[in-house]
């Protein structure tokens, strides 16, 4: 029986069941409901900085940023500020944690499955940040400088102020980004002919430089009987990189740069209605401008690909929420959200222009979400959550072609969480999930490193996946926790690279196809194998992703999912020393991207990572991170017949990446 009816029969069944409520633990950390609270002493021993070093601590806990996507409701990361996610959009909530200090955190509460008041954002798992009151004023700087073996250097910094009094808060921060390709290095290409016999060894080398400036300022107080919140800020950022190939008789060169221009602005205003009610109301603003240009000279051929690109995005959004008794919640939301892409392209071959399909067009969308989520909890130890998202768009393009249409998308939700012995939890969830077209897409697009041109597509679809998931947790104790997560993922309209006349590529609607994974996380403290303030966190995930070639019609993988996954931290705190330290390692993952034309393998072996993080004062702390990484791949192979898959050339690629150093230092004061 598939999965996603395996739950539905669940979701309908286990509400039914008689389950006996328990009291809660009172040892920090352990609970049999769905909030587990976190105080500072339990971050102590590794003496956290910002309240984003205190997130990263959770047991059983991994932060994420959200999609980049469009709209709000389905943008958002699985980290809550004081109940709420943050005003900006493009502000992800790393850069807000990493930007409050470790002293203004009250507590941490880790909210697992759902509960009364909390907007779980669609996460089974939140990790809900509740600062002081306390009035508090602190300013940092921060410094921090990579240095990659054979170069670049490079310095950045930030200075930071924030104030809180009485439920007010403002601040500002200022400083250099950095932008980092940790892939760069020396390495051999060896190309063969259809026969395996080879006809060329390349030696191959690249580098990059990158920075900018940013600078952000917010502001949020309490107002009549809510709060405001106002957020902006605004980036200047390039980027530059060159690979060439070298071999006896020929040389390839490649260079790409690319500048960005960025600034946002995000409103969130809150009110309390009544006893039982709130309504909260967003305004976010986000605009972007692109300017880049690739080129490749193989010989005495040069190739060049030109791209100025603006977009846009307005969104207005307002939720109510009720909560009529202390075990139920009901959450009603309406969004508008108007988008917009103009892009002007150009490629060319010794100066001669080459036609793309949609090499200049004009994107706009207008696109409204209504949905209604309601949360039981029925016990201490079951939660039920069921509601839907109802949403239509529509797409106008102009520019080589005009289209215009429109699209229509009920998301129906049903989420279980049940602990059902002690601290033992299954969270079950049904839900239709509907991916957000990403705009590039419409227009033309290059990677002339891969000698891939892709032309834009007039007929997208979004990607659409029943998505059926079960979470068994079992939580060891305090700080150990073991999971175990089954999905299943039926798609509609697999969004891949397709086929087009006169031998050119767009990405496009595949067909329908299908998603199996299994995950397997474990935190474990070491103590007891004499390893004091140890810790162990594993990963390992297995995806298997399967489609329809629109080529050939045989089954394959869709691209970019990676089979498997896995990672390695241990971490070990030494109070008496001031010192936390620790290896991050990653073992192996591959990643395949198809395409009509040809198909290519991208595989990292044995990522490692050695940290240490001292601190020689409440206020001042200095980190070093020694990045090792030596195994690199780079696999192509080009077809000379599309349908038959006839082999014209294979590359093999073997990169040894530069080995870096990371040095941070911050104080505050």
């Amino acid at each position: 029986m598939k999965l996603h009816l395996v739950l539905l029969v669940l979701l309908a069944v286990l509400p039914g069941l008689t389950v006996q409520a328990q009291e809660p633990e009172k040892q920090q950390g352990v609970a049999r409901d769905a909030v587990l609270v976190y105080n500072p002493d339990f971050f102590a021993a590794s003496s956290p900085a910002t309240a984003e070093d205190m997130v990263e601590r959770l047991p059983g806990f991994q932060l994420d940023n959200g999609d980049n996507v469009r709209g709000f409701a389905g943008a958002g990361g699985n980290v809550l500020i004081d109940g709420a996610r943050p005003a900006s959009k493009t502000d992800n909530v790393s850069s807000v944690l990493g930007r409050i200090q470790a002293g203004r955190v009250s507590h941490v509460e880790l909210i697992r499955g759902g509960a009364p008041g909390i907007d779980m954002q669609g996460h089974s798992v939140v990790a809900n940040v509740i600062l002081s009151d306390e009035a508090t004023r602190q300013q940092s700087l921060l410094a921090r400088t990579y240095f990659f073996e054979g170069g670049p250097t490079l310095p950045s910094g930030r200075y930071e102020f924030s104030s809180s009094d009485s439920g007010t808060n403002w601040g500002f921060n200022i400083g250099r980004s950095l932008s980092i390709n940790d892939s760069t290095g020396t390495g051999t290409l060896v190309r063969r002919d259809g026969s395996g016999q080879v006809t060329d060894i390349e030696q191959r080398e690249n580098k990059f430089d990158g920075g900018g400036w940013s600078g952000r300022a917010d502001w949020a107080a309490p107002v009549a009987a809510g709060r405001l919140e106002i957020t902006g800020g605004a980036s200047i950022n390039d980027f530059e990189e060159w690979t060439q190939y070298v071999a006896p008789t020929s040389q390839r060169h490649f260079d790409f740069a690319q500048e960005n221009r960025d600034a946002d602005l995000g409103v969130r205003a809150e009110q309390n209605l009544s006893e039982t009610m709130t309504l909260e109301a967003r305004l976010i603003q986000n605009q972007r401008r692109i300017e880049s240009v690739s080129s490749a000279l193989m010989g005495t051929t040069l190739q060049r690909f030109n791209t100025e690109r603006e977009t846009g995005e307005s969104i207005v959004r307002s939720v109510l929420r009720w909560q009529p008794t202390d075990r139920m919640k009901v959450e009603s939301s309406a969004e508008l959200a108007y988008n917009v892409l103009d892009t002007e392209q150009s490629f060319t071959v010794d100066g001669q222009n080459v036609p793309l399909p949609q090499s200049t067009t004009k994107v706009n969308e207008l696109r409204t979400e209504i949905a209604a989520i309601a949360t039981w909890q029925r016990s201490d130890s079951l939660t039920l959550e069921a509601g839907a998202r109802l949403e239509r768009s529509r797409i106008r393009q102009i520019g080589t072609a005009s289209a215009e249409r429109s699209f229509f998308y009920p998301k129906p939700r049903l989420a279980m969480t049940w602990d059902f012995i002690e601290n033992h939890q299954l969270r079950l969830r049904l839900e239709r999930e509907l991916g957000q077209l990403n705009f590039n897409d419409f227009a033309a697009s290059s990677s002339l490193t891969n000698n891939e041109v892709l032309g834009g597509n007039l007929d997208l679809r979004p990607e659409q996946r029943w998505v059926s998931e079960a979470v068994l947790e079992r939580r060891l104790s305090a700080d150990a926790v073991l999971s175990l997560t089954l999905r299943h993922d039926e798609i509609s309209h697999v969004v891949d690279v397709l086929p087009l006349e006169d031998g050119l590529t767009a990405i496009g609607n595949i067909g329908d196809g299908s998603l199996d994974r299994v995950e397997l996380d474990l935190r474990l403290p070491l103590d007891r194998i004499g390893l004091s303030g140890g810790r162990l966190t594993l990963n390992a995930r297995y995806d298997h992703a399967r489609v329809n070639d629109p080529t050939t019609g045989r089954e394959r993988q869709i691209s970019d999912v990676r089979p498997f996954t896995g990672s390695a931290n241990f971490e070990q705190d030494l109070p008496t020393w001031n010192l936390v330290w620790g290896l991050d390692y990653t073992p192996y993952f591959r990643e395949t991207t198809f395409n009509p034309d040809q198909r290519r393998d991208v595989e990292l072996r044995h990522y490692l990572t050695a940290f240490g993080e001292y601190t020689f004062s409440d206020s001042f702390t200095a980190r070093v991170e020694y990045t090792v990484w030596d195994d690199f791949r780079i696999n192509r192979q080009s077809w000379s017949d599309r349908v038959m898959q006839t082999i014209a050339f294979s590359e093999q690629e073997r990169v040894n990446p530069r080995n870096f150093i990371q040095m941070r230092l911050r104080k505050t004061f």
